[in-house]
Formats: structure tokens, C-alpha cells, sequence
């Protein structure tokens, strides 16, 4: 036992560094940790330095010698961790192309040296160098080296080297342990208790005098497996499996030969909530841009990906490189923690991979292998994490994962550009879901997210949303005290979760303390499930009766009926087992101390298993427990019996759990249109096809973005009228070329006119004064300017690769918007793709398009075209309107589209109002108008010809069908012009 005086420093903070520790998306963590040097040198002569020498010294109790010779002897012994030594645990350098990170060896002759202790230490430590090992020393867990370092930084302990591990060391006493491990996770590590599994006298007794202390590696914390202190949003460890396009058995020599330039390919996914315990299994096919692998990505928005070295083609790499999303890329073994893609359920069954998860039936009928590989690479990395007996025990849900589910498809790169999840500041504020997310429960912020990412195409369901939001809207004396009993009730999905991760009974082995501490935990979690079931049927019971609404009576549309018909009747099975539930626990008086409340009583709950056995109820099978177990044991036992009977009506909860997070989510809805600064309709849905020619169809009034107003700048709402193709007749094009100054409002209309599609077809009001659409089937964006810097992409490389998945899907019932598409290279190059596109898609999708761009050229050149229309956004220059006029006298947006082009795009009073000074603006309006004028002239003498040419030849047409002579028509033509007669 170390003496109380040599713990006294561990807790004495120092301010937290902010020198960068904390885990990169792609980084170790406790690789490239500052060397020891940095802190304690006595070669550097500045004041901060001379400071922490006399801190250490003081810390030491001796002189300055003493201090190097101290740090020096560590050094010289842990000598092998250093970048130029180092060595996973199968003696492969940081070089060798199958290195792994996670793992480091210890040299014999060093291992020889350490204590006992230490010995037990660095045997675990050997195989999980990625994480953060907190080493029980009698009341204290300690740090070591690298560890330390992180503690150092990330909580402030103060460094030591003269405790029992004769190393760099920092800790805390065993009442704080909880609370810095929940620091350290949530700060991106993973973190892991090797606790003592019996006291030093039981060892000596057992074993002898000289026995040295059992320890055991516990569960390891990780970000991605996170199941307490969450905030609302869910947390997933997701594992991805690549193939390519051929989709071969791996064994077979085109697998074999399969190149990492590959474009296309499948995916085999699979990722866990491990707080709702729940795994999900899926497959997608994706282009070159893995468009869909960043819709993937960004809905399920995971903390860590698995997957192998080697096993991603450089596209998928690219990505993974740059993700939409924060997330740690971590590297497994192939072969023994994630299985070959070809593997069959059946094969990976046989072997162990998913022993313990129950598959339900007829999933694997439907589910692709390479799903069930990344499914076993779960199961394999909770297994090293000794989190399986937690968190894969057969309780969880195995779930299939459609990545669009017959909904709207919403790309990444839509997701993205559309902010509909996330602001232009990486955060929720400013984005869609921010602006309608007024639930009053985790669980419906949860399926509010869902819903955006996935908005429905099948008009019945949408018209059921619609109806159920007009309803909650005119009632709200009845949603009023409905969602103040959603606001008061537990998590739902939490608590199911935390029910069936606690299914499982302890794991044998550990001391008496620690499995009472994990039996509280169950007993804990299945009265809080419990409680959680019994207030959402309180919640639906009151949405039936029609609650305080006495007047309007029960609910009326069919989605508010289902939802309140999912309370299971009260002499059902799941109400038996919630009954047995209650009978067999018993709650504590509520004291001073504990305060009162049953979130205070819930913490001490116990179980009576003389109840649970008595109990007629068939929620506790099987016999009595055993009269000579003792006391913990029987708890143990009812309550996995109780467990069990809870979770084998999963069904009925999940469907409880969904029903009240869709009336949450529908109130909020209402509450949205409810509140807004402008007009709200409910959008008229259509068909696809519904338009003339059984084309697309859009028509709306009064149209506004509802997250670029601010009621507290007090913004001003300006409605626009958009219309692209037309029910009665083919005359209205289904194109628009938008053109217009910089900052006049192009890029908010694009981005407002495909929050219009998505809110219509999620189900919720639209920002209009009236809005008409036939069912889109895919909304694509090509908006802004970014780049892929990390993967190797520039700017125009991230707008083709967008544009090619624009051009290689779209449909006659797809949304289009391109924003300045050819921006990123050359004029004349930019011009040239931004033309071609253009008239491809007016041409053969002929779908709804909506094409922003500076190239004024374009106007003209489809002015003529009847499947594109001309509009601008209006600005006021000057004293006059839009007549061309380059005065620095001002420049007033109007925010209004107009029809017709745009003169001009006014940059240079753009440049102004951002502050660049008047001569240099001057000079910029000199160059343009030399380079224009040099352009004009090459123009007249390249284009001009086969474009009068071209001009001859239409003329021709047109006074054919007009019945009258070309000459006729050219002599009065040149008196127009005053051209004398030849």
C-alpha cells in the first residue's frame, strides 16, 4: 500500500493544456504525445521552463540534479516507446504496411526489470495501447507514462515519477474514478479500468506471502459505445465492408486482382446504438463520388468506423479522408476482428462471430453478407473492448438499415449543401432541423432527425402526416398537457436500452463489490424501463380520452389513432410483466439526504424475491430461486428472470416508443407552422407525373426561407413566386437560369425552393402562401464553394464529381439546383461544362432545374430555348433600376426573382460593401472593361460567323412558313437600320 503522503500531489490541478491531446478523427490517441522533455528540461533558460523545474523539484524534494537524473533514469527505461523503437505487439515498425498502432511490444530484458505490478500492467497494456489504462493501486488508480501524459493535459493532474511505478505517473482516489472517466471519453478516448479482484491479504492467504494482487482488465469505455451521461443526439460504432463493383466471392482471383482505383462499389454496413441496444444491418451501391456513402455518413453520423487496411478503394478513402461527419477511423485486423465480405451467415455463425446476437427470422434471407461481415467485426471489437457481455448479449435488436427506404433520396452532398442537419458553423444553429425541433422528448428530436434525412414519397402517408399536423394545431388544449407529460417522462429508447444491455447477469470473477454495483445498475435500470413503459401510456391514454379537450373529444386522423391505439390492453402479456415488475420491487422511503422524488428513490431500489417467486404472473418463469443462495445471488437471479420476461416483449415497447416520438414530432410540426415571421401552407402533393406531358410539376406563392429570417434582427420575410412546368400545358419550362448580383439572393432561393420539397413531403408546412408539387423522387445540390484538401480534391474536382452523380441519376421527377457550377477553373473551360450541362438536362431529364450562374453569355444562348426560362434576382443600382449602370453611388438588393437575365452581376459594388477600397475598384473597372472589350473583338471575329450563319438558317425557316421572300425581308430590314439600297 503506498503511503497517503506520496497521493497528496495526484489531485492538486494544474491549468488543463491546450496543446492539442485530445483525439484527432484520425489519430491514436496516445500516439504522438509530447515528449516527457517538453515538461520537465532544464536545457531551455525561459521563465516558463524554470518554473517547472522548481514545481518538479519541489515535487521531487531535491536539487536540480537529482530532477535530471530522475527523468533521465525514466527515460533511459522506457526508451523503447519512442517513435524510433517503437514496436506493436508482432515487432513491426510504424513502417510495415500492416503496423498496427493499437498494440506495443515490451522488450524482454525491460520487462524482466519491472515490478510485479508493473508486470501486470504493461501485459495489458501491450494489447490496447489505443487506450487509456487506469491501474488500481489499494484506493487509488494510477496513469503510467503515456497515459499519464493525457491525464496531464486533458485533466490538469500533476506529474509524478516517484510513485510505485517508477515512471511518469498521475491518479485520483477510487471516489473520482467515474467522473474522470466520463472526462476522458467524452473528450474522444477510450478508457479502461484494470481493477484488483481481491485484496492483498486474500492473496497472501490463497496463494502465500509473496502472492502478488489478481487484476482484471473491465469493460473499456469508448466514445462510440457510450450508454450514460448522453446528451439527446444517439452514438454509433459503425463498421463498413467494401467491395467492388463485380461483387466476387473474395477468393476468387478477380477479388484477388481488384484495383484501389476501383470507382464503383458496394457496402456492406453495420453500426450499433449501444445506448438504445440496438445493431443495424445494411447494403448500398455507390458511383465515384460515394454520394451515398456520405448519405450514409451523415444520417447515421457515427463517433468511430472500422474497417481494414487495404480494404477501401482510394475513393471510399477519400472520403473517409475528408468525412461530412467527425468520426475516428479505426484500422482492424482482416481475418481474426473482421471477417472476409463472402463470408455466409451461416459460416460466420459456425464460427462464432454472432453466436451470441439473435438474428430475427427472415432477415438474413433479405441482408447481403458483407453486412453480416461488418456485423461480426461489431461483435468482434465489443469482444476486445470486454463490452459483449454488456452490449451483444441476444437481447439487443438486429434491425435492417434501408439507406432510403423508399423516401426522397437526400445525398451527402444534398444533406450538406441544404443544411438540414447542420449550420454553415458545423452545429445544429442555422439548419433545418434547429428550426423546427420544439419536442418535448429525446426520443422525437431523435425521430424528427430521421425524418428529415429520409422524407416520404408515398402521398397517403404524407396527406396522414398533414392531417394529424392540422389537428394538433387546432387543438391545443389537448396537445398542451400532452406535451407537458412528454416533456416530464423518461427517455423511452434509453431506458429500453439500458434494459436489455443490463439483461445479462454479472461477470463472474469480479469481487463482491463490483458485482453488487452491477446488480444495482440492473435492478436500476429495469424499474426505470418500467417506469418509462407507464408514462408513455399515460402520455397516449391522455391523446385518446382527448384529455382536457372536452369539446373536440378523442382524436379524429388516423395517425393520431394509431398512435394512442399502441397501449397494449391492460390484461395483455407486456401489462403482466410490467405488473410482475413492480410487485417484485421495492422503492425506499424518500429521505432528507436523498431528497425526495422517484428519480431519488430509483436509486436504491432492491428486489423482494419472495414476491417475484410468489407471483402468479407468467412474467417470472421457471423455479423458485435457490433458499441457500445467498442474498445477492437471489436478487441476481430474479433479476435477470424479470429481465428476460421484460424484454421478450420488445415488440410492444418499440412500438410504444415510436408511437409517442411520432406525436412529439407531429406537434412540433404544428408548432412550427404556428410561429413563424411569414406565411405557412399545407402543400398540395401531386403525382409524379402530374404535369403536362407527364411531366414534373411545381408552383408555388410566396415563397421564403424560413432559417435565413431572424424574428430577434427583426429580418424581413420576402416571398417569391416560383413555377417550373405546368399541369394544363407544356408552355411553362420546367428550367430556370437564374442570374443576378453576388449576394442578391440566388443561392437562398435554390436552398428555399428544396426546403419547400423536403418540408412538403416530410409531412409538415410549407413557408408559402401556396405550394403545389408533384412527388419528387431525389433532390440533388451542387451549392458552394469547398474542397477536399485532406482527400486531394480541389474545388472544381468536388463540383464535376458532384455533377457527374447529377448527370448519371437524375430523373424526369428530380429536383436539380447548380449554383455557379464551373466557378473552380478557367472562364472559357467553366463556360464550356457549365453550357453543356445545362442543355443536358433541360434536354434529356427535363426534370425541374434550377441553374444560378455569372456566365451571362449563357442568357443568350438560351433565351430561344423553350425548356428554359430566364428570371434574375433584382437589385437597385444607384439612383436607377438595373439599366447597366457601374456608378459607386450604392447597390440595393431587392431579394426578388424577376423574369428575364440580369445585365450584369455588379462585383465590383459587391466589392465595396466588403470594404475594398475605391482605387482599387477603379483600377479592377478600368482592367475589366480593356479585357471585355479585347474579348468582344476576338468574340465578333471567332463566334460571329457561324453564329450569323446559324441566325441565316433559323431566318430562312421562319419566312418560309410566313410565306415571303428573304430579299423582301432584307430590303426592309436595311431601311430599318438606315442601310441604303445596293
Amino acid at each position: 500500500m503506498r503511503k497517503q503522503s506520496s497521493m497528496t500531489g495526484y489531485m492538486k490541478k494544474t491549468p488543463p493544456s491546450t496543446s492539442g491531446h485530445r483525439i484527432s478523427q484520425h489519430a491514436t490517441p496516445t500516439a504522438g504525445i509530447k515528449r516527457p522533455a517538453e515538461h520537465f528540461s532544464g536545457v531551455k533558460a525561459s521563465a516558463a521552463v524554470d518554473t517547472r523545474q522548481a514545481k518538479f523539484r519541489k515535487l521531487i524534494g531535491d536539487g536540480e540534479s537529482k530532477d535530471l537524473d530522475s527523468y533521465r533514469e525514466v527515460q533511459s527505461r522506457f526508451n523503447w516507446l519512442e517513435d524510433k523503437l517503437i514496436k506493436d505487439a508482432k515487432g513491426r515498425r510504424p513502417q510495415h504496411q500492416q503496423y498496427d498502432p493499437r498494440t506495443v511490444a515490451v522488450p524482454a530484458d525491460a520487462f524482466q526489470k519491472l515490478s510485479d505490478s508493473q508486470k501486470q500492467y504493461w501485459e495489458i497494456k501491450q494489447k490496447y495501447r489505443d487506450v487509456i489504462l487506469f491501474f488500481k493501486i489499494g484506493t487509488f488508480y494510477e496513469l503510467y507514462e503515456g497515459d499519464a501524459q493525457i491525464g496531464h493535459d486533458i485533466l490538469g493532474w500533476k506529474m509524478t515519477i516517484t510513485g510505485v511505478g517508477h515512471c511518469r505517473q498521475v491518479g485520483c482516489p477510487e471516489a473520482r474514478i467515474d467522473e474522470n472517466v466520463a472526462k476522458l471519453t467524452g473528450a474522444g478516448y477510450k478508457v479502461g479500468r484494470v481493477e484488483q479482484i481481491e485484496i492483498a491479504a486474500q492473496a497472501k492467504a490463497r496463494r502465500g506471502p509473496k502472492a502478488k494482487i489478481l487484476r482484471q482488465l473491465t469493460r473499456i469505455h469508448t466514445p462510440a459505445t457510450a450508454t450514460g451521461s448522453l446528451g439527446v443526439d444517439a452514438v454509433h460504432l459503425m463498421a463498413i465492408c467494401e467491395l467492388d463493383d463485380s461483387y466476387t466471392p473474395a477468393d476468387s482471383p478477380m477479388t484477388q486482382q481488384m484495383s484501389s482505383q476501383r470507382s464503383r462499389a458496394h457496402f456492406g454496413f453495420a453500426f450499433l446504438d449501444a445506448a438504445a441496444g440496438r445493431f443495424f444491418v445494411g447494403t448500398a451501391t455507390d458511383d465515384a463520388a460515394r454520394a451515398n456513402l456520405g448519405a450514409i455518413l451523415t444520417q447515421v453520423a457515427p463517433r468511430e468506423v472500422l474497417t481494414t487496411k487495404g480494404g477501401l478503394s482510394a475513393a471510399t478513402a477519400r472520403l473517409l479522408a475528408q468525412p461530412p461527419v467527425p468520426l475516428q477511423l479505426s484500422y482492424v485486423e482482416a481475418g481474426t476482428e473482421f471477417p472476409d465480405a463472402a463470408c455466409t451467415l451461416q459460416t460466420l455463425t459456425q464460427q462464432g462471430w454472432l453466436q451470441k446476437l439473435q438474428l430475427p427470422p427472415g432477415l438474413s434471407q433479405h441482408t447481403p453478407a458483407p453486412a453480416y461481415a461488418a456485423l461480426s467485426a461489431l461483435c468482434a471489437y465489443l469482444k476486445r473492448m470486454k463490452a459483449d457481455q454488456e452490449l451483444a448479449t441476444g437481447a439487443q435488436l438486429v434491425v435492417p438499415y434501408d439507406l432510403y427506404a423508399a423516401a426522397l433520396c437526400l445525398d451527402g452532398p444534398t444533406l450538406a449543401n441544404l443544411e438540414l442537419l447542420e449550420g454553415s458553423g458545423g452545429d445544429a444553429e442555422g439548419s433545418l432541423l434547429a428550426a423546427l425541433d420544439s419536442c418535448a422528448s429525446p426520443g422525437g428530436s431523435r425521430l424528427l432527425r430521421q425524418w428529415l434525412c429520409r422524407p416520404l414519397r408515398n402521398i397517403p402517408d404524407i396527406n396522414d402526416r398533414l392531417d394529424a399536423v392540422g389537428e394538433i394545431a387546432s387543438r391545443g388544449a389537448l396537445i398542451g398537457p400532452l406535451r407537458r407529460l412528454l416533456k416530464g417522462m423518461p427517455d423511452l429508447e434509453r431506458a429500453l436500452g439500458r434494459a436489455r444491455n443490463s439483461a445479462a447477469p454479472p461477470v463472474q470473477g469480479l469481487p463482491d463489490w463490483a458485482v453488487r454495483n452491477a446488480q444495482n445498475r440492473r435492478v436500476s435500470a429495469l424499474a426505470g424501463a418500467a417506469t418509462a413503459v407507464k408514462s408513455a401510456m399515460t402520455a397516449l391514454n391522455t391523446l385518446m380520452s382527448g384529455g382536457d379537450d372536452q369539446d373536440g373529444g378523442p382524436v379524429q386522423c388516423n395517425l393520431l389513432i394509431q398512435a394512442a391505439a399502441a397501449v397494449p390492453e391492460q390484461t395483455s402479456l407486456p401489462m403482466q410483466a410490467i405488473q410482475a415488475i413492480e410487485s417484485s420491487l421495492t422503492y425506499p422511503e424518500p429521505t432528507a439526504k436523498r431528497g425526495k422524488g422517484k428519480a431519488a428513490a430509483a436509486a436504491s431500489v432492491s428486489t423482494q424475491p419472495q414476491l417475484a417467486s410468489q407471483s402468479s404472473s407468467p412474467a417470472v418463469p421457471g423455479s423458485d430461486p435457490d433458499p441457500e443462495a445467498s442474498p445477492l445471488k437471489q436478487d441476481i437471479i430474479v433479476t435477470t428472470q424479470l429481465l428476460e420476461s421484460f424484454n421478450t416483449h420488445s415488440d410492444t415497447w418499440e412500438a410504444l416508443e415510436s408511437a409517442v416520438s411520432c406525436v412529439d414530432v407531429l406537434a412540433s410540426f404544428a408548432s412550427f407552422s404556428q410561429s413563424q415571421l411569414g406565411a405557412a401552407c399545407r402543400p398540395v402533393l401531386l403525382p409524379p407525373g402530374s404535369g403536362a406531358n407527364g411531366k414534373a410539376v411545381m408552383d408555388i406563392k410566396g415563397l421564403w426561407h424560413p432559417c435565413a429570417v431572424s424574428r430577434v434582427a427583426g429580418d424581413a420575410v420576402v416571398p417569391n413566386d416560383l413555377a417550373l412546368g405546368s399541369q394544363q400545358q407544356d408552355g411553362l419550362a420546367r428550367a430556370l437560369l437564374l442570374t443576378g448580383p453576388n449576394m442578391g439572393g440566388k443561392s437562398t432561393l435554390l436552398r428555399a425552393t428544396c426546403l419547400a420539397v423536403v418540408l412538403a413531403q416530410v409531412g409538415c408546412c410549407v413557408p408559402a402562401e401556396s405550394c403545389t408539387i408533384s412527388v419528387a423522387d431525389r433532390i440533388f445540390t451542387r451549392l458552394g464553394a469547398s474542397d477536399r484538401i485532406m482527400a486531394g480534391e480541389s474545388t472544381f474536382m468536388v463540383e464535376c464529381s458532384e455533377t457527374a452523380s447529377i448527370l448519371q441519376h437524375a430523373t424526369q421527377d428530380s429536383l436539380v439546383v447548380l449554383d455557379e457550377l464551373g466557378r473552380g477553373t478557367s472562364t472559357f473551360d467553366g463556360y464550356a461544362i457549365a453550357h453543356a450541362v445545362l442543355k443536358h438536362i433541360s434536354s434529356k431529364a427535363d426534370c425541374r432545374l434550377l441553374f444560378a450562374t455569372h456566365y451571362h453569355p449563357l442568357t443568350a444562348e438560351f433565351s430561344s430555348n423553350p425548356r428554359v426560362s430566364l428570371g434574375h434576382m433584382a437589385a437597385l443600382v444607384g439612383s436607377s433600376a438595373e439599366q447597366g449602370s457601374e456608378q459607386d453611388d450604392g447597390l440595393v438588393f431587392l431579394y426578388k426573382l424577376r423574369r428575364g437575365a440580369a445585365p450584369k452581376s455588379y462585383g465590383l459594388q459587391v466589392a465595396r460593401l466588403a470594404g475594398i477600397e475605391a482605387d482599387i475598384v477603379s483600377k479592377a473597372r478600368l482592367a475589366g472593361q480593356q479585357i471585355e472589350n479585347k474579348l468582344q473583338v476576338s468574340f465578333d471575329a471567332e463566334a460571329a460567323p457561324p453564329l450569323a450563319s446559324r441566325a441565316v438558317s433559323q431566318l430562312h425557316h421562319v419566312l418560309f412558313a410566313c410565306n415571303a421572300s428573304f430579299a423582301t425581308f432584307k430590303e426592309a430590314w436595311q431601311s430599318l437600320q438606315g442601310v441604303p439600297a445596293p
